[in-house]
C-alpha cells in the first residue's frame, strides 16, 4: 500500500513551510531550511533543526534556505526538505504524492511558477495544482466563494507581502511586494546599531521582535540581556539595553506595507475602491501576529481591518479547504468555487 489517496496542500514560504493533509489536517510547520552533509551532499537535518544548526554556526554542515522572498531560490535543496518533511509525517512506505496543492506567491513570474513545481515534483509527487497564495489565504480566514462583496487581503509574511482584491471565490487582481518579517528583523539590527553601537544577529533580532510582540502604539520596556555582542569592536559579555524604541522602529520599517496599500486602494476601478472602504482590509501571515498591526493599517489608511483568527496558517487552511473539493479550483489557480 504506497498511499495513493493521501492528498496534501503545501505552503512553501520563506521562513516556514507547512503541510496540510487532507483527512487530518495541519500536520507540520517547520523552518523552511535544510542541513547537508559537507562531503555527501546528504540531508541531515531539516526545518527547526536545521534552523538550529545554522545559528549555532556550525562548519561541519552546510545549511541552505531555500526560498527567497516568497521564490524558490535553490530548486534541489527544496525538493529535498520537502522529500524529508513528507517523509517525516507520513512514513517511508508512502513513496508517491498523487496530488498536492501548492499555494503560489502573487505576482509569480512564469519562471518562479516552473521553480516552484519542478521543486515539488522532485520531492516525489506525480499530480500537481497551484493555487494563487492570497486566494487561499483568503479561504483559509473564512471568506466564502458565495461572498459577493469585495475584500482586500494583505498578508504579510517572512519574505513578502501580498495583495489581493477577492470578491465571490476569485482573486479579481493581486501584486507582490518583496518584504515581510525579515525585514523587520533587520529594522530592529539596524535600530540596535545606531541606538546602542551593537552588531546584533539575524536571530538575536527576531528574538527580540518576539519578545516585544507589538508595533506601536503598545509600549515596551523590559530589558534584555545580550551576550558576547560587539560593540564598537569591543566583545561585551553583560550587557542590558531597553526594548523600547522596538515598537515605532517596527511602525516606521511598516511604511512600505503601508504604501502598498494606498496605492492599490487609489489605481482600483471605482466600484472596486468603494467595496474596499465599505468592507475593509483582512489581514492574514505570521507577521500579523504582532500586536497592533491591524492598528496601525487602520489609522494610516483609514479604512476598517481585521486580523484573520490563525493568521499564520490561513494560507495552509484554505488549501485544506480546496482539497475537499479540487474540481471547484479553477485551472490558473485564481478562483475557487461553483463558478470555477
Amino acid at each position: 500500500m504506497f498511499g495513493w489517496n493521501v492528498d496534501l496542500g503545501l505552503d512553501l514560504g520563506t521562513c516556514t513551510t507547512r503541510l496540510y493533509q487532507r483527512g487530518v489536517g495541519l500536520v507540520t510547520a517547520e523552518p523552511t531550511a535544510v542541513a547537508f552533509s559537507p562531503s555527501h551532499d546528504e540531508v541531515v537535518a531539516v526545518g527547526s533543526e536545521a534552523k538550529l544548526i545554522a545559528e549555532q554556526g556550525s562548519s561541519e554542515v552546510r545549511v541552505v534556505f531555500p526560498v527567497r522572498g516568497g521564490v524558490v531560490a535553490d530548486h534541489h535543496a527544496a525538493s529535498e526538505m520537502l522529500r524529508a518533511l513528507v517523509r517525516r509525517v507520513l512514513g517511508r512506505r508512502h513513496l508517491f504524492l498523487p496530488r498536492v496543492v501548492v499555494s503560489l506567491t502573487t505576482g509569480s513570474t512564469p519562471v518562479e511558477r516552473a521553480a516552484l513545481l519542478h521543486a515539488v515534483q522532485s520531492a516525489g509527487a506525480r499530480r500537481v495544482r497551484t493555487v494563487d497564495s492570497t486566494l487561499a489565504g483568503a479561504v483559509g480566514a473564512g471568506l466564502v466563494p458565495t461572498d459577493r462583496a469585495g475584500r482586500l487581503v494583505v498578508s504579510i509574511g517572512g519574505g513578502l507581502t501580498s495583495f489581493g482584491l477577492v470578491s465571490q471565490g476569485r482573486l479579481v487582481w493581486g501584486r507582490g511586494l518583496r518584504f515581510g518579517g525579515l525585514d523587520l528583523d533587520e529594522a530592529v539590527r539596524k535600530m540596535m546599531r545606531n541606538r546602542y553601537g551593537l552588531a546584533v544577529s539575524a536571530p538575536t533580532a527576531e528574538g527580540m521582535k518576539l519578545q516585544v510582540g507589538a508595533i506601536a502604539p503598545q509600549p515596551a520596556r523590559s530589558k534584555v540581556a545580550l551576550g558576547g555582542s560587539e560593540v564598537y569592536g569591543e566583545l561585551f559579555r553583560n550587557m542590558e539595553v531597553t526594548l523600547d524604541a522596538i515598537p515605532e522602529t517596527l511602525a516606521r520599517a511598516l511604511l512600505p506595507v503601508i504604501n502598498e496599500i494606498h496605492w492599490a486602494i487609489a489605481e482600483a476601478p471605482t466600484e472596486q475602491r468603494a467595496e474596499i472602504r465599505a468592507n475593509g482590509i483582512m489581514l492574514v501571515g505570521g507577521t500579523t501576529l504582532l500586536q497592533g498591526v491591524a492598528q496601525v493599517i487602520r489609522e494610516k489608511v483609514g479604512v476598517p481591518v481585521v486580523r484573520a483568527r490563525e493568521p499564520a496558517h490561513c494560507v495552509a487552511l484554505g488549501l485544506g479547504a480546496m482539497l475537499q473539493d479540487v474540481l471547484k479550483l479553477s485551472s490558473d489557480g485564481s478562483r475557487y468555487g461553483s463558478a470555477g
